[in-house]
């Protein structure tokens, strides 16, 4: 089943009673019932589970208003000063007190979720957002599903669908640079490049439909040439938008920061001295970590996961050979290779000649606590960054960080293009099919048109015109309760 924008509203329509929300599991628990009454006001609590300053409940839809004011007393009704904030008492169905608080009122459809929205602010006890729930639950307010009011943003109109799935990357944002493309894609931006591209997509549809409603007629070796130039541009419209997808993608899980070295040079400590955890077992006996083990980490507002990796050494044992096996694997995948050395002995001759140790953009000397007895040797790819630390002191540990931060491949310029696994295939179909529908252009003028409605379709399913209930369940299944 698809639906397009004259069936979002009608979409999904949930008869849900109201109910009684458990007490220390209402924030994660969805009540659904198949007599759910269509139009339902949904309620949540919007601030992370646990003790805090501050509590957020939010309701939304057209008995919000009515629900509120059923359990937050002021001096002046919320209907009367919309969007202005009001001091009161939150009251349960008896009329006691649960807690004293703000509140205001959004009247739709210039809200979030284009539907009157009513926030109540109060003490991050979750106690008192707990029983603020079951208040509103009492007066016929449901539980909100996951990342419902996102989802009434979208079906009333209010964002396209790449906005909504970019209000969950604002949240999940790791770094300054996903951060910054997640607020322009909340804000539209990559929404109008989908539509640029859309629009002259539709544009070439027109040329090569018109030209086919005189089928007797040959097309103009200059009206193709045209066409040809307009899908060409439309093309590497597309092609930039992915081209930032693997890049989004890394900085997202994170930049890989693999330390490799000879076993016992103390990797495992500097692991744990970087993420300020035990994250590694260590021990002095050498080939202790057989497998690898990863912290991540905030630094300079980007994400970066740093893995500690078997020693380098000739071994004889199945398993710390299969360490090492898979340590040369990752190598291959790292975005920045750090050669951890020990200090206070000298260059350890095991290694010399190692592919690892050429690719290595960083040389860490650990144990300066110790002493300095290295010398690093000189020849291709020499020097490099070196620094000089102690994992156990944490002496040196700031200049390495910069390093690190120093030797991560970031792109230059503005944060653009796609960022979701969603996308990428889209985009890839609807380029494929430009370029079809360029080659078919004047042998084959009704494949052309095919392709290029099947471009168009690409485009409709990015934006959320034109998408299946299933896809777009579980792209709100990602977000939280209360979002």
């Amino acid at each position: 089943m698809t639906f397009d924008r004259r069936r979002k509203r009608r979409h999904r329509e949930r008869r849900r009673p109201p109910g009684r929300c458990p007490l220390a599991a209402s924030w994660e628990t969805t009540v659904t019932s198949p007599t759910e009454p269509a139009h339902s006001t949904i309620v949540a609590v919007a601030t992370p589970r646990g003790r805090g300053g501050l509590g957020v409940v939010r309701l939304s839809g057209p008995k919000a208003l009515s629900i509120a004011e059923c359990i937050f007393r002021s001096k002046k009704s919320l209907s009367g000063r919309p969007r202005c904030v009001q001091y009161g008492q939150f009251v349960d169905g008896d009329g006691k007190q649960i807690d004293a608080g703000l509140a205001w009122f959004m009247q739709g459809p210039s809200s979030y979720t284009g539907e009157d929205t009513v926030e109540l602010s109060c003490h991050g006890s979750e106690l008192v957002v707990e029983l603020l729930v079951e208040a509103a639950l009492q007066q016929g307010a449901v539980v909100a599903e996951r990342g419902e009011f996102t989802q009434r943003a979208f079906l009333n109109g209010r964002l396209d669908l790449l906005q909504a799935e970019a209000v969950l990357d604002v949240i999940q944002a790791g770094t300054r640079r996903d951060l910054a493309a997640a607020l322009g894609a909340a804000g539209g931006r990559l929404s109008d490049e989908v539509r640029r591209v859309r629009e002259a997509t539709l544009q070439c549809i027109v040329q090569v439909e018109a030209h086919l409603d005189f089928a007797d007629e040959d097309i103009e070796p200059q009206a193709i040439t045209i066409v040809r130039e307009d899908l060409s541009r439309i093309t590497d419209s597309v092609q930039q938008l992915r081209q930032g997808y693997e890049g989004a993608k890394r900085r997202r899980d994170g930049w890989m920061v693999l330390l490799v070295g000879p076993t016992n040079v103390g990797k495992s400590t500097l692991l744990n001295a970087l993420a300020h955890e035990e994250r590694a077992i260590v021990a002095a006996t050498p080939g202790t970590t057989r497998d690898w083990v990863d912290a991540r980490v905030v630094w300079g507002g980007e994400l970066l996961r740093i893995v500690d990796t078997a020693g380098l050494r000739p071994s004889s044992d199945k398993v710390e050979m299969e360490g090492v096996r898979r340590t040369q694997e990752l190598a291959t995948e790292a975005d920045v290779l750090v050669l951890v050395l020990d200090g206070a002995t000298p260059w350890p001759t095991q290694i010399s000649g190692s592919e690892i140790v050429s690719k290595a953009q960083v040389v860490v000397l650990n144990k300066q606590d110790l002493g300095l007895a290295t010398h690093l040797p000189e020849g291709p790819g020499w020097p490099k960054t070196v620094v000089p630390v102690s994992a156990k002191t944490s002496i040196g540990l700031g200049r390495l960080q910069e390093a690190l931060l120093e030797a991560l491949p970031r792109e230059s310029g503005e944060a653009r293009g796609i960022f979701r696994e969603r996308h990428d295939p889209l985009l890839s179909a609807c380029e494929q099919a430009l370029k079809r529908a360029a080659g078919a252009l004047r042998a084959e003028p009704e494949k052309a048109a095919a392709d290029l409605w099947e471009a168009l379709r690409q485009t409709d399913e990015l934006l959320g015109e034109e998408i299946g209930d299933e896809v777009l369940d579980r792209i709100f299944q990602e977000f939280c309760i209360g979002k």
